[in-house]
């Protein structure tokens, strides 16, 4: 099974001059404890042009010693829960935005539903992944405490790894959508589709996260104003993932933030994305 499960919280513009910004971006393509043919293609690069984003003008200009990026065998499940904690639980405050995005298998089993790190054990998910209902945890109480939480969730890329099965994991990442607080969630799929992922997504990509970085970098902006809204984002996101996936993947959005809250500014330099 190939599931691939991201976060992601937003540079907010309208408190970047109240406030600060902390990104942690992880992103595991390879697994010590998975074949090779289970692997996954393409979230260590998702991650780092999310990380490059988040650093340019256009998202806010976040700073180096603001933002963490673990990819792959940095990114066991001690180092994924240290960072958790210290974006979530430590560092952010009222007046701040988190920015958290997590690229890797998710899966589901008998015991509750987990994010692969790259040390887990398909035989042991209860001791060696990340589970959800401690991500649940710590983004209910981000929430409670930071400014303003906009989540991406990027899962599904296939049915099963060891016998278990990923059908239930979209409704596990809805629950943290009912957190009381400033918050805008979007899932990748429904529960029962593939999340996609490929070079034909900007030169390799999953479908999500690069419909996701083409959207900030403008062609989201209905409007022309010069701004990607929250309300944009949504609209092109549940439009152009299923235009480039021939209708195999349509994302879902939740949460209950404001649509014009303002999450990129055009007339700043951001990335080149294809």
């Amino acid at each position: 099974m190939k599931l691939v499960l991201g976060l992601l919280v937003l540079s907010l513009l309208a408190s970047a001059d109240d406030g600060k910004t902390f990104v942690l971006a992880v992103g595991i393509s390879h697994f010590r404890n998975l074949p090779k043919d289970l692997w996954l293609q393409y979230p260590d690069i998702d991650a780092a042009a999310i990380a490059k984003f988040m650093a340019s003008p256009r998202a806010g200009s976040v700073p180096a010693d603001q933002m963490l990026l673990l990819t792959n065998e940095l990114a066991t499940a001690d180092a994924v829960r240290q960072a958790f904690h210290s974006f979530l639980d430590g560092r952010a405050g009222p007046q701040d935005t988190v920015i958290i995005a997590i690229a890797s298998h998710g899966t589901v089993d008998n015991h509750g539903a987990y994010i692969m790190t790259y040390d887990s054990d398909p035989n042991n998910f209860e001791k060696t992944a990340l589970s959800m209902s401690e991500v649940h945890f710590l983004v209910e109480n981000a929430v409670k405490k930071v400014g303003h939480v906009i989540l991406l969730a990027d899962v599904c890329r296939a049915a099963t790894i060891a016998g278990t099965k990923t059908d239930t994991l979209g409704a596990v990442i809805e629950e943290i959508g009912e957190a009381q607080g400033e918050l805008l969630g979007l899932m990748a799929a429904r529960p029962k589709e593939l999340s996609l992922e490929g070079p034909d997504f900007g030169g390799g990509h999953g479908a999500f996260t690069y419909s996701v970085l083409k959207a900030l970098s403008g062609a989201a902006d209905a409007d022309k104003d010069g701004f990607v809204t929250a309300g944009e984002l949504i609209d092109y996101i549940t439009t152009n993932v299923p235009a480039i996936t021939s209708g195999k993947q349509h994302p879902r959005d939740f949460g209950n933030m404001d649509n014009a809250v303002k999450l990129a500014d055009l007339s700043k330099a951001g990335i080149d994305i294809p």
